[in-house]
């Protein structure tokens, strides 16, 4: 559903793009599931936050450099069943081949929110700098690949356990045939310290929240209407979801669903963003770099951030950008291991394909399932 020939490459390899001859695996498309969305989107916020102030870091670089776009790497084929040979690299003249468009560039934004090597929150993120255009899809942790790199179940965040994001920047690509040219890996403990550096935000909270989580120590209170939060209070307005069950308000709040949460969530997004991306925030640099010090590991250097800081000026953040979401099911069986719950996620290519044309694919052409690579699953456990 729906709301960039050759440069140096930082990584020691890339898997590439296939042709549309390799690996199609047919099969009946088992009864599918839409699956519940994960709590991350206080990550969603705050990576995204992460990556407008490095537009701004990189716009004040800009000044001083002469800055030029980056090269647009254009992949060799490697078909999804074989291992890593490296075939030839994609005749332009083939309409089938997989040609990346000019100036545009994907990215990975990657977050947790606890002390671990695995990476609770996938973004993936399109800028069309031609077209002033940015794309962004939420990627499960638990969705499934078809590796072997692990012993254990095969998930995508488990690539960033085993490998570091140069494994899962090449894995999202073995699996969704999209490729990915940098990565931002950001710390959730730089949330407040971000939104509090911003001065805060103006938000209209739309209903009362009431809600107490001793556990995790979070408690969120507010009245409805128009107000300014500081970082930790934005924190907990994104974060709420309900009210506890023995608050007054509970059954009279159910009104407010994901769809509603949602919205909000967008409108702290672009209003938070909009003073990220300001002239204003030229003065806020030093504090700026002093986060991504702290929270930050990327492989953008200056001169790409200078470029992409330029071209993200251009851009009125209220239409430029979308977002979407992959349907998938997380209660299959795959290669004896139970995908239960809602947390593990196998996709049928029909499903995904749409999303994926419209947001993130940087190719001259469409991608088709010949392309994809998803594990398929030998049953569900649950009925449609």
């Amino acid at each position: 559903m729906v709301d960039s020939r050759t440069r140096e490459e930082p990584r020691a390899c890339r898997r590439s793009g296939r042709s549309a001859a390799g690996g199609r695996r047919v099969q009946q498309a088992p009864p599918r599931r839409r699956p519940k969305r994960r709590h991350g989107i206080l990550f969603k916020l705050y990576i995204f936050l992460v990556f407008c102030s490095a537009i701004v870091v990189g716009l004040y670089i800009a000044h001083e450099l002469l800055v030029q776009p980056p090269a647009i790497p254009q992949s060799e084929t490697t078909a999804p069943d074989t291992e890593d040979t490296a075939l030839p690299v994609a005749d332009q003249e083939d309409p089938n081949a997989l040609v990346r468009r000019d100036g545009v560039y994907n990215f990975v934004l990657l977050g947790k929110d606890v002390d671990s090597s695995n990476t609770d929150t996938i973004i993936l993120v399109s800028f069309d700098t031609a077209q002033g255009k940015i794309g962004m899809i939420s990627i499960p942790r638990d969705t499934a690949v078809n590796r072997t790199w692990t012993t254990q179940t095969a998930k995508l965040n488990y690539a960033y356990h085993n490998g570091g994001a140069d494994v899962l920047m090449d894995e999202i690509q073995q699996t969704f045939g999209v490729p990915v040219d940098y990565y931002i890996h950001v710390d959730l403990k730089g949330f407040i310290a971000l939104v509090d550096e911003l001065g805060g935000v103006d938000i209209e909270i739309p209903l009362d929240m009431n809600y107490d989580d001793p556990v995790q120590g979070l408690h969120i209170h507010f009245s409805a209407g128009y107000q300014h939060l500081d970082g930790q209070e934005t924190m907990e307005a994104v974060r709420y979801r309900h009210d506890n069950e023995s608050s007054p308000n509970y059954w009279s709040n159910q009104w407010y669903s994901d769809v509603q949460r949602g919205e909000f969530q967008r409108e702290v997004l672009i209003t938070l963003a909009k003073k990220v991306i300001s002239w204003n925030s030229l003065t806020k640099v030093t504090s700026f770099l002093d986060i991504f010090n702290s929270y930050v590991e990327t492989n953008l250097s200056l001169t790409d951030m200078a470029y992409f800081a330029e071209q993200a000026m251009k851009l009125d953040l209220s239409t430029a950008v979308q977002q979407g979401s992959l349907t998938g099911r997380g209660d299959g069986v795959l290669k004896g291991y139970k995908w239960g719950g809602t947390t593990n996620y196998i996709y049928q290519a029909e499903d995904i394909l749409p999303t994926l044309n419209a947001l993130v694919n940087p190719y001259t052409r469409d991608l088709t399932e010949d392309d994809l690579d998803l594990p398929v699953a030998v049953r569900y456990t649950q009925s449609s």
